[in-house]
């Protein structure tokens, strides 16, 4: 197992550079519900979420970063060893194949909920799967975490990537309330998991209404992505009419 090797030189930096990567990426990152993150600060944050394609783990990144979280993140070992880096952001490594492994990176995970302030992010569908396939399934080791770990706030995350009437898709994130789960009170694994992915398949639900129906009402600003052609196009339309945008 390759733990994780927190860097907070490298993550400052890394910070900046990886809002450019999302700026350049999207036309704007949305967000709802963040306050989970802020509302108890010292209180341990165990962040399950879908995973729908490559930008992921950067958008988790980006929200510990914002919200001041001291942030860590299971991820496979082969992604680990092909990008190093992300051990220094926080990554630690999980071998679905090895049992041993699994053993272990379980046992650190739970280590990592006993430190105040820590946001620690699962995927626990274990690779990347559309948001609309129905029904969820989840890997059992983010229970196994939650049966070793002690009292921490257990928060669904939905993502969802969009694209509008922009060249650009646009990348929105849906935290659920968080829930209180005490380890020593965690017994039947398959029903807490099957909890867990009943949960995250209503902030989904949720989230695609909100995104197909156009609410951008219910969401925060979370980053502003550079200007687009159609951007330009539309300002440049609007001063040679004499119309306001």
């Amino acid at each position: 197992m390759l733990p994780a090797q927190p860097s907070p030189g490298f993550q400052r930096v890394a910070h900046y550079y990886n809002r450019y990567l999302l700026r350049r990426a999207f036309h704007a990152v949305w967000w709802r519900g963040v306050d989970v993150f802020t509302a108890e600060p010292r209180r341990p944050l165990l962040i399950y979420a879908n995973h729908p394609g490559w930008w992921d783990p950067l958008l988790a990144f980006f929200v510990v970063r914002r919200t001041g979280r001291d942030g860590y993140m299971m991820s496979e070992e082969k992604t680990l060893r092909a990008f190093r880096f992300f051990r220094w952001m926080g990554g630690f490594s999980i071998d679905r194949t090895n049992a041993r492994d699994v053993a272990q990176s379980i046992r650190y995970a739970a280590e990592r909920l006993r430190s105040p302030g820590t946001a620690l992010w699962i995927f626990p569908q274990g690779e990347i799967t559309p948001p609309d396939k129905r029904p969820i399934a989840f890997f059992k080791g983010v229970a196994h975490i939650l049966r070793r770990a002690p009292t921490c706030v257990v928060v669904p995350a939905a993502i969802r990537y969009e694209f509008d009437d922009q060249p650009r898709p646009e990348a929105f994130l849906d935290f659920g309330a968080g829930e209180t789960i005490r380890g020593a009170d965690v017994s039947d694994l398959v029903g807490l998991t099957r909890h867990l992915q009943s949960r995250l398949a209503e902030r989904l639900d949720a989230l695609r209404d909100s995104v197909w129906e156009r609410r951008r009402e219910d969401f925060a600003l979370a980053l502003r992505g550079r200007r687009s052609i159609s951007d330009a196009y539309v300002d440049t339309v609007a001063r040679l009419t004499g119309q306001s945008r």
